[in-house]
């Protein structure tokens, strides 16, 4: 169960009402900020996930600084107020600004003074002269209105990847491709992984969801493997960090530079190997020591005892093995991955994936699938006719998944107003040889 405790360290999902936001625990007396207000997160260390606070107010509200106070659930706000009556429609309600008898600067003081939002919804009910005339559903409306304004409990979820998933593309549809949930379950349907088989991602920009999603597929005690291929120096991994993988468990996803890793495959050494580095330093050394020679030889003194000690001690420093970076290894680690042949493909790119997937599909054993990602159909369209007019695959299908999100209460379910219909394109297959 301890996986199940808040540590310092990790990754938290922070939900007040139906706002999320991922933050990572690095102190056990740290602040965040939760829309305006400031809440310390001291409270919190070494209880379990999902568990409800309640923030309370540290001094005077209007400095908006909360401490959290652990209770076992949430308090409704239509169940403390108790509200009786209600109208059987609203034609003769007006918006004339005139229903509510309190002031603005009455309003002000008494968010500030009240303990409980309860006191403050129920205050604003019993001054305004239209609430009683209104229809039940237009009752609820009003209070869910002033619920989402003056809620006053948060809860600590655990990250998993539904929920980052959902967080990563209401913030920013365009960081992560446009892959939402639905399209996400369907790449790791179709590449059909296994967890003791090794795979190959090649990602441009998804701030490391895809890989959180492969990684997450393969398991934890499982023999399986991941390379993760990326265009730039550095790979993006807010997802996957976010999952707080256990160290073996995250090991099992190799991140390298595509091109530093094809190269690595075809020539057998790196470009930037120990050899040449040891070159380049020797060289510069040579050239240093050229030019701080005078230009007249002959009338150079000899050189004394303690500067031939330091010439030595500079010439043992190049001449020592320079500390090769990680990414070397990761480069050799993810050739010899690759040169036994993989699993299964996904792409998921900005850029024209035509030829990474000419380039990377040599690297997929026959009979396994592939995945290619793109957030329009046009260049997987040219894929898919090129693709066509060769005899190296079979069972092209280029799809899109749709999804739509339902309100359901009782007598208001209906489709939301407001939504993206669409979420990528998907073109799926096997490699045949």
């Amino acid at each position: 169960m301890s996986n199940n405790v808040i540590k310092v360290g990790e990754y938290i999902v922070v939900q007040k009402h139906n706002y999320k936001k991922l933050y990572k625990f690095n102190k056990a007396d740290s602040r965040i900020s939760v829309g305006k207000d400031s809440v310390s997160l001291s409270a919190i260390e070494g209880c379990n996930y999902f568990s409800i606070f309640k923030m309370v107010a540290k001094g005077k509200k209007r400095s908006r600084e909360y401490d959290l106070e652990l209770v076992e659930e949430t308090a409704c706000l239509k169940d403390e107020i108790g509200i009786k009556s209600s109208g059987s429609d609203n034609r003769n309600i007006y918006d004339d600004g005139r229903s509510q008898k309190l002031t603005a600067d009455e309003i002000y003081d008494l968010k500030s003074d009240s303990s409980k939002a309860a006191d403050i919804v129920e205050t604003l009910i019993t001054n305004s002269n239209t609430f009683h005339n209104k229809t039940e559903f237009s009752q609820d409306k009003y209070l869910k209105k002033k619920e989402k304004k003056y809620f006053e409990y948060i809860q600590i979820l655990k990250p998993n990847l539904r929920i980052i998933s959902e967080i990563l593309y209401k913030l920013e549809p365009t960081k992560v491709q446009g892959i939402r949930i639905d399209t996400l379950s369907q790449i790791v349907t179709m590449a059909n992984l296994c967890c003791e088989g090794n795979h190959l991602l090649y990602d441009s920009g998804s701030n490391g969801l895809l890989a959180a999603a492969l990684l997450n597929a393969i398991g934890d005690s499982n023999t399986g493997r991941l390379v993760h291929m990326h265009p730039g120096n550095m790979s993006q991994k807010q997802a996957l960090l976010a999952m707080n993988y256990s160290l073996e468990h995250y090991n099992k996803c190799v991140s390298v530079n595509v091109y530093s890793a094809l190269r690595q495959y075809y020539q057998g050494c790196d470009t930037n190997s120990s050899e040449k580095i040891f070159e380049v330093a020797k060289s510069n050394s040579l050239k240093r020591k050229g030019e701080s020679l005078p230009e007249d030889c002959a009338k150079v003194s000899k050189i004394s005892e303690t500067q031939s000690l330091d010439i030595e001690k500079t010439e043992n420093r190049y001449t020592q093995e320079p500390k090769k970076p990680k990414w070397h290894f990761d480069n050799i680690e993810a050739s010899n991955i690759i040169s036994n042949k993989m699993d299964s493909l996904v792409i998921a790119c900005k850029e024209d994936p035509q030829n990474i997937f000419m380039e990377l599909s040599k690297f997929v054993k026959p009979g396994r699938p592939f995945v290619v990602y793109y957030p329009v159909a046009e260049p997987l369209q040219n894929l898919y006719v090129t693709l066509k007019s060769q005899s190296n695959v079979a069972a092209l299908r280029l799809t899109c998944s749709w999804m739509r999100n339902y309100q359901i209460l009782p007598e208001r379910t209906h489709p939301e107003v407001l939504m993206n219909g669409s979420s990528g394109f998907l073109l799926t297959g096997y490699i045949l040889k």
